[in-house]
């Protein structure tokens, strides 16, 4: 592998994603909060001038799978540490702010945030802020300048309302690909930016809509932007806040979840505003190629997939077992407003709640909404989770075996729609969807390893935490319902890998533990 070039890759990245820090500074600034805008303007300083170090330590050249699989492994895991940087100047300990920033880069929505202001908004812990970095070198300006006789009055706001839009910013940017973003804007990086945007969606879908990345990635990128303009739009006309209508939008496209409210979205108890965000989710559990299709071609491209038809019966089937079996109190339309909420947005894997009492659900309601948080969305969606399409062709695949059985000498295929699907992809996409549930076992039992001695992490929050993590969900089950707070540093740090290898389906994570791929 050549590190140069992969140096060279992050390097723009690193750059880009200064650039990008300005944006909630300004919201800092709009909002009066002098240690937001404090912290988002060094760690966009520290993010550029290491993009300058490593694009001087690297080089431009061809890159092949091995130096595509490496700079979106290694790049996520990059800016997931420099998008942590704002949380730590404001106060949260290096491991809640990796956890936070990987759950918005990865479009997850799990937090450690557990404080609300009066307006029902996030807000860091008071006794942290005050002894944050930049709470410290603001107060030493203040004293410097005042003994020099100068005036000085920092806008000491306790509001994080900056800090909460880079959360969802996050989502927004991790949502659709980092990666994605950085071929769509940068053209010259031609035959490079192919490499870059198969290994950034692995799977069985991995075609373009147009023959060069680079033309592809930009398509995907205005479709994703322009549902989301809508979205804002809508929500805005629905009696949302603004600002709400922006941050919810930018987490709901990109299936992440997160929410400036710490009640979510049962904080504005509507449910218009629900079913808004329900069918944006649906969008953004779908395949994007598949919008712009509809958008450009055929407006009954979504009836005629396949893979869409059966991720909507999975949905209703789910709705209908919480709604008869889930234990949820109401009439008929309140419990299939609650019941077909949460199955929308945990099989989308985005995590918002319009219920806070979805913990005390029946048995039969959590299982089936851990299910759907295993099987996710669409290929080709922002959603995580193994995919409706792998789950399609498993079971066909399956059935094909069974009848097999019956006539040996039959000749049988596996077909989605009226494509015929080859025995190359069918293998490793049932090794996907096993690897996946092993994975999974593993990761649940070192959660509950490293848990051991705290007797409110039992079955369900492993599971449900594990499962929740990897597909980018968000909420679980237990002390899980609403943060990760009460869970361990080391059990955090394992929902953090959970977190980071679901985003980027584990594979080009895992690559990196193969001796062959260091290799020149």
């Amino acid at each position: 592998m050549k590190l140069p070039v992969v140096f060279d890759i992050i390097g723009t990245l690193l750059k880009v994603f200064g650039l990008l820090f300005l944006v909630p500074g300004f919201v800092s600034a709009y909002y009066h909060e002098t240690e937001g805008v404090l912290a988002f303007a060094l760690t966009s300083l520290l993010s550029i001038g290491t993009g300058i170090l490593l694009k001087r330590l690297g080089r431009q050249g061809e890159v092949g799978y091995k130096e595509a699989f490496a700079a979106v492994s290694i790049g996520w895991l990059t800016a997931t540490f420099f998008g942590a940087l704002p949380f730590v100047f404001q106060g949260l300990s290096p491991v809640d702010a990796l956890f936070e920033s990987v759950s918005g880069l990865s479009a997850t929505g799990a937090t450690i945030l557990t404080e609300a202001d009066p307006l029902g908004y996030y807000m860091v812990n008071a006794s942290l802020a005050d002894h944050s970095l930049c709470s410290a070198l603001l107060d030493g300006l203040g004293r410097e300048l005042d003994g020099n006789g100068l005036a000085w009055q920092a806008m000491h706001g306790r509001t994080f309302m900056g800090l909460l839009f880079w959360r969802s910013f996050q989502q927004l940017i991790g949502g659709l690909g980092i990666i994605l973003m950085v071929v769509a804007i940068f053209p010259q990086l031609h035959v490079a930016g192919l490499q870059l945007y198969r290994a950034e969606t692995v799977g069985p879908s991995k075609e373009t809509i147009t023959p060069r990345a680079v033309s592809t990635a930009r398509i995907l990128w205005r479709v994703y932007l322009f549902f989301n303009a809508l979205e804002i739009i809508l929500l805005y006309a629905a009696g949302m806040p603004f600002y709400d209508a922006v941050c919810t939008a930018f987490s709901t496209l990109a299936t992440g979840g997160f929410s400036p409210q710490a009640s979510s979205l049962a904080a504005y108890g509507s449910p218009l505003i629900e079913a808004i965000v329900a069918v944006f989710i649906i969008l953004g559990m779908s395949s994007f190629s598949l919008h712009y299709k509809v958008l450009t071609s055929d407006r009954l491209a979504w009836f005629k997939d396949e893979e869409f038809r059966f991720m909507i019966s999975i949905l209703a089937a789910a709705t209908i077992i919480l709604i008869f079996a889930g234990g949820i109190e109401g009439s008929l339309a309140e419990r299939f407003r609650f019941s077909s909420f949460q199955v929308v947005s945990f099989m989308g894997t985005c995590g918002f709640v319009n219920s806070l009492d979805y913990d005390g659900w029946s048995t039969a309601a959590k299982l089936a909404l851990i299910m759907v948080m295993l099987i996710g969305g669409s290929i080709g969606s922002t959603a995580g989770g193994i995919k409706v399409g792998r789950l399609l062709v498993d079971c066909k695949h399956a059935y094909n075996e069974l009848v097999h059985m019956l006539h040996p000498h039959a000749l049988m295929s596996v077909r989605l729609g009226t494509t015929r699907v080859q025995e190359g992809i069918i293998r490793p996409m049932i090794f996907y969807s096993f690897f996946y549930l092993a994975v999974w076992l593993v990761l649940s039992l070192m959660l509950a390893a490293v848990s051991s001695s705290d007797p409110l992490v039992d079955l369900q929050v492993v599971a449900s935490g594990i499962a929740s993590c990897m597909g980018g969900v968000g909420p679980g089950f237990g002390i899980i319902t609403f943060d990760w707070s009460q869970i361990n540093d080391a059990g955090k740090m394992i929902g953090f890998f959970a977190m980071y290898i679901g985003r980027l389906e584990l594979m080009p994570v895992f690559l990196l533990f193969i001796p062959e791929l260091w290799r020149k």
